[in-house]
């Protein structure tokens, strides 16, 4: 067998004397064991969460020539964060040979951020201009199982013309899941146009009648910050 068996030698002569000596076979155990790992896992978060609970992983198939010690992975948890973990596990014989395969765990984040607007705005014309200058527009309100990487809107200018803008915002996570809301910035013209009539006109009556025909009243100065 595997291990170290001593051949004990015993010569006797004719007439009945004996002397032994002892003959040593070492057998070794140089055979690594075998081992198949469980099927990959591919999982999603759990819900709030930035990561999932593997209740188990399976088990590996395993052999040897002399049999196996023991079974174990690298992963004491049975908690897995979002991306991909590899859990090596570990076979080793009654000889302490071993042997190694990987299994992967991936946890994908499904679950898209959440995000809402700041107040719609309202504001009037600037005096003089169809538009209106707004400073800010306020900050979204977000949150992330796994965290926020950036929040971006659609609109570049603080310039806003009169009527509704919709300025859509977006919040990205860590992982590319994203979300949007609409806030609007309703700019209102509150200012008349201005007008300045012609010149008052005076005429005579036309001959024998009782009224003057005036083939031109000139015309207004008008204007106005939006157009007339």
């Amino acid at each position: 067998p595997v291990g170290t068996t001593t051949v004990v030698w015993t010569v006797t002569d004719v007439n009945g004397n004996t002397a032994t000596c002892n003959q040593a076979v070492t057998v070794t155990d140089n055979q690594n064991p075998t081992i198949t790992c469980p099927s990959d896992i591919t999982i999603n978060a759990d819900a709030g969460q930035c990561g999932a609970v593997v209740s188990t992983l399976g088990t590996p198939t395993t052999s040897d020539n002399c049999g196996v010690a023991s079974v174990v992975n690298n992963h004491s948890s049975t908690s897995y964060p979002v991306g991909i973990t590899t859990v090596v596990w570990t076979v080793t014989d009654v000889n302490g040979n071993t042997a190694t395969c990987n299994q992967t765990v991936t946890v994908t984040d499904n679950q898209n951020p959440t995000i809402t607007c700041p107040s719609n705005i309202s504001v009037n014309a600037a005096t003089g201009s169809c538009s209106a200058t707004v400073s800010t527009l306020g900050t979204p309100t977000t949150s992330d199982n796994c965290g926020v990487a950036s929040v971006t809107n659609n609109y570049s200018s603080s310039v806003y013309l009169v009527g509704v803008t919709t300025v859509v915002w977006t919040v990205t996570d860590v992982n590319g899941n994203t979300a949007t809301c609409n806030q609007t910035v309703t700019v209102t013209d509150n200012q008349n146009p201005t007008i300045t009539c012609p010149t008052n006109i005076s005429v005579n009556a036309a001959t024998g009648s009782c009224s003057a025909t005036v083939s031109m009243l000139g015309t207004p100065t008008t204007s106005d910050n939006c157009g007339v």
